[in-house]
């Protein structure tokens, strides 16, 4: 029989897309293997408890853990490993939609003993005909590209249940997952079928502000622990990026300009690394542009 499954949800005030994503997860083709789905609350104020605790009404598979105070994705991930007993484990935002075959792709490498984790391929649903658009669409598809060459892991990810907790200090949580599957003799795998849509943001300031938090968190963890993480190399991004030109020929100028944006992030997340070990650098303002999920479709 196949290992069975339990999904852990990360939310804090996701009220606008809580639902559509238990839903999608309800719907998966994989089902019948999905034991629990575990969200974990962190500080909410508005109404994603309520939304879950009906959801729960109806499906008993649906559990909400509740955390009084938000105190971090890392945080939330811990107290997900306390409950879930499943062999596989997938850990995801709240602020995504999975296609009906999600799980049953990105669980499907292990049926390879020597993998331990695996990454799935998300795709935004942001209007591609809009420069921010666009970036997130490219940044997205050079994740895809580089984690062909590379598997890079990100918004989803599925991972054999053999941790205890992470560290709380390090907040790039998929990174440290992966090393310690590493560490232990296992693989790491890509599923570019297990899509899952997302949003980027529609501002350019909450724009700078994901994307800077995100390669600070990344730098951090490769400065400190000395583990690679294959988007921060140059060479692989740019055989990832000559493969996006050769297949897609976009507009140059929007690709110049979302690589200079790219680097004014790096640049601004090369200072703000080093603090990320006070506790207040591991909460962040929420880009509210992003959890609308669904108001416009993506093609793959």
């Amino acid at each position: 029989m196949p290992p069975s499954i339990a999904i852990g949800v990360m939310a804090h005030n996701e009220e606008a897309n809580i639902g559509r994503l238990l839903e999608s997860l309800l719907a998966q083709t994989a089902g019948e293997r999905i034991a629990q789905i575990i969200v974990v609350a962190s500080g909410c104020t508005d109404r994603t408890c309520a939304i879950v605790e009906a959801m729960s009404a109806r499906d008993a598979r649906i559990k909400l853990a509740a955390q009084a105070e938000r105190g971090g994705k890392v945080s939330a991930i811990n107290l997900f490993l306390t409950m879930a007993t499943e062999p596989l484990l997938l850990v995801s935002g709240a602020d995504m939609i999975l296609e009906p075959q999600t799980v049953f792709e990105i669980v499907a490498p292990f049926d390879d003993p020597d993998i331990g984790m695996v990454g799935a391929h998300p795709i935004p649903s942001n209007d591609p005909t809009t420069f921010l658009g666009f970036a997130s669409h490219l940044l997205w598809r050079l994740h895809h590209e580089v984690s062909l060459i590379q598997p890079k892991m990100g918004e989803l990810i599925a991972f054999r249940n053999i941790f205890r907790g992470l560290d709380p200090d390090m907040l790039a949580d998929e990174v440290q997952i992966e090393h310690g599957v590493r560490s232990v003799g296992y693989r790491v795998a890509y599923a570019p079928n297990a899509v899952i849509r997302n949003r980027g943001p529609e501002t350019l300031r909450e724009f700078i502000a994901q994307r800077t938090r995100w390669l600070a968190f990344n730098m951090q963890i490769e400065r400190e622990q000395r583990i690679p993480v294959s988007t921060l190399r140059t060479g692989t991004l740019w055989r990832a990026l000559r493969s996006y030109l050769r297949a897609d020929k976009p507009r140059l100028d929007w690709v110049a300009a979302t690589a200079f944006l790219e680097l004014s992030c790096r640049v601004r997340a090369r200072f703000a690394a080093p603090a990320l070990r006070s506790s207040r650098h591991r909460l962040w303002s929420q880009a509210t542009t992003t959890k609308d999920v669904a108001r416009q479709a993506s093609t793959v």
